[in-house]
């Protein structure tokens, strides 16, 4: 069996940015969205997540350089499949979890989010992504302080202060964490003006990046992929060799209720239309269409615009359906001419026996 570097194609001793570029490559490569006639690019794109989820996370490779494979994957293991979780507690190396969700991003991944609205999932569009890191204090440099320490008034240099505790009128003494000192036992003479004396300072980061046409919720990108000219300034983020992931997310539209990848809307119609069949105008996420109804059409009647909805992952293919409710539309400030023309209609209908047919 082949070991887990044998299945990035990188040395025993590669370094965490080329255990996370040959990941990257292999990822692109065996994705089962990008491989839609070869059913053997799930089983294979999960060996690689496999892999990158035991690799990239320090503690666990050295465990793993430590045990070797086998004993590794049978502690690591449960039911014959890995289940390393990701940051949001899912499955970065199998389906486990997420049974029919889509492959999601890489275990231990720094994510950011790209929101869109629903017409946008159609088009390729530029839009801005924000993050922030966390960075060593350019003037204390994380040592809290740019002088001196002194001993914390508060726990006398312990790292520890007392508290009473009252109870059905007794008094309990324990020794707790002190905040003061964070339990160091001695605070900085004079605390750095720079970080206030956090011993790190957070960085903004702004982007624009390029998402295709035809993206969907939860689909993820690689930051470098997509960002606009600005890799140079990608690569100089401090982020420890984690991939940078931009994740699709819609915002709602009042118009649409989204159900998966249907849509459901409604429409006003007349009641003339409904009886004797005609076209109406619809609202879609590409602009209004007109459709024909038949005659006829009963408002408890669903009308179906096929492939209308959202764009479904490439494994699925194609597009939802929207789902359209009628609603009639009562004519107001009628002429006399047209209040007549609605009492002959009614006067025979009632005179046929069609009365509520």
């Amino acid at each position: 069996m082949k070991s887990y570097y044998e299945i990035l194609g990188v040395e025993p001793d590669a370094t965490q940015e080329q255990i996370k570029s040959a990941y990257r490559k292999l990822a692109k490569k065996y994705h089962p969205d990008s491989q839609d006639d070869d059913p053997s690019a799930k089983a294979r794109f999960q060996e690689i997540s496999e892999a990158y989820a035991a690799l990239s996370d320090p503690e666990q490779r050295r465990k793993y350089d430590y045990m070797g494979h086998e004993a590794y994957r049978r502690t690591n293991t449960q039911n014959s499949s890995a289940s390393y979780e990701t940051e949001d507690g899912h499955c970065g190396a199998c389906d486990l979890g997420r049974k029919k969700e889509e492959e999601g991003p890489p275990p231990g991944s720094i994510r950011m989010a790209v929101r869109l609205t629903l017409s946008e999932t159609l088009k390729e569009v530029v839009k801005p992504v924000v993050f922030y890191t966390k960075e060593k204090c350019p003037r204390c440099q994380g040592d809290d302080a740019d002088i001196e320490y002194v001993e914390c008034p508060i726990c006398e240099g312990k790292g520890k202060r007392v508290q009473f505790e009252s109870s059905w009128g007794y008094k309990t003494r324990r020794e707790v964490f002190c905040n003061t000192c964070r339990g160091k036992g001695k605070i900085p003479r004079q605390i750095c003006p720079e970080c206030h004396g956090l011993g790190h300072q957070e960085k903004k980061w702004e982007f624009e990046v390029k998402v295709p046409a035809g993206s969907y919720e939860r689909q993820y990108f690689f930051l470098e992929d997509i960002v606009c000219g600005e890799k140079e300034k990608v690569q100089q983020i401090e982020c420890g060799g984690k991939n940078l992931i931009v994740v699709v997310l819609l915002d709602e539209d009042p118009q649409f209720e989204r159900k998966g990848y249907h849509l459901y809307s409604a429409c006003d119609v007349d009641y003339t239309t409904l009886v004797l069949g005609g076209k109406i105008k619809v609202p879609t996420i590409e602009g209004d269409v007109w459709h024909t109804i038949p005659e006829g059409t009963q408002l408890n009647e669903r009308v179906r615009l096929i492939s209308r909805g959202l764009v479904r992952p490439k494994k699925m293919g194609g597009r939802g359906d929207q789902y359209i409710a009628l609603n009639i539309r009562i004519p107001q400030n009628l002429t006399e001419r047209q209040k007549e023309a609605l009492r002959v209609f009614h006067q025979t209908l009632q005179e046929e026996g069609a009365a509520g047919v």
